[in-house]
Parts: structure tokens; C-alpha cells; sequence
């Protein structure tokens, strides 16, 4: 099972909203829609649509963005959309990407 690290902005662990926290770790089953597999665990990542085009659910891929899904068209086209407000950043959706291995991602707003 990979394990998908989540880092929540303003948790205890981190009273600073702009500042991440200790990641959370959660077990999700291979090759599954990310946001449904943390959603199945009490871990509501942010939504709107969850079909992709959107782009509320998005999320920074901090590390493992060669085990998520290739990205389909719907994601693709969300995301030219959405991508020049995080410079520097990997952006994905979590309603489209499935989990091929093990990953590390933030939410954006």
C-alpha cells in the first residue's frame, strides 16, 4: 500500500497558517483517486466539483509526482488554468490523480 505524507497548513503542530505542518501519513490503496482514499479515511482535502474541472481539490505535489496517475485532459485543461498562480509549484488535482506509490502533497487555496 503506498503512503501519501499530507502537510496541513495551521494545524497544532504549526500555529501558522502560511506555514506547514508535520505531515500526516495516510495507507491508500494502489492505483485509487487520491482525494476519495483520504476522504474514505476522515481527511476532507478542499472540493468543489470532484470531476476535475474546478480546480478547487488542487494540491502541491511535494515529492513523488512520478507515482500519480498521468494527468487526463479535463486535469490538464484545469490546470493551464490554474498554474500561474502557484509559480515554482507541481499542481495536480487530487479528484483525478490515482496513487501509484508513495507521495507528498500540500492543498492549495
Amino acid at each position: 500500500m503506498p503512503t501519501v505524507l499530507v502537510h496541513l497548513p495551521g494545524s497544532s503542530e504549526s500555529p501558522n497558517e502560511k506555514e506547514p505542518s508535520k505531515p500526516r501519513e495516510y495507507k491508500v490503496n494502489l492505483s485509487q483517486i487520491l482525494y476519495d482514499e483520504l476522504d474514505r479515511q476522515n481527511l476532507s482535502l478542499p472540493h468543489g466539483c470532484l470531476a476535475g474541472s474546478c480546480g478547487s481539490c488542487r494540491i502541491e505535489v511535494i515529492k513523488g509526482i512520478e507515482n500519480l496517475s498521468p494527468m487526463g485532459v479535463v486535469e490538464t485543461d484545469t490546470i493551464e488554468h490554474i498554474k500561474g498562480s502557484y509559480p515554482g509549484k507541481t499542481v495536480r488535482l487530487s479528484c483525478r490523480a490515482k496513487v501509484l506509490g508513495d507521495v507528498e502533497i500540500a492543498p492549495l487555496k
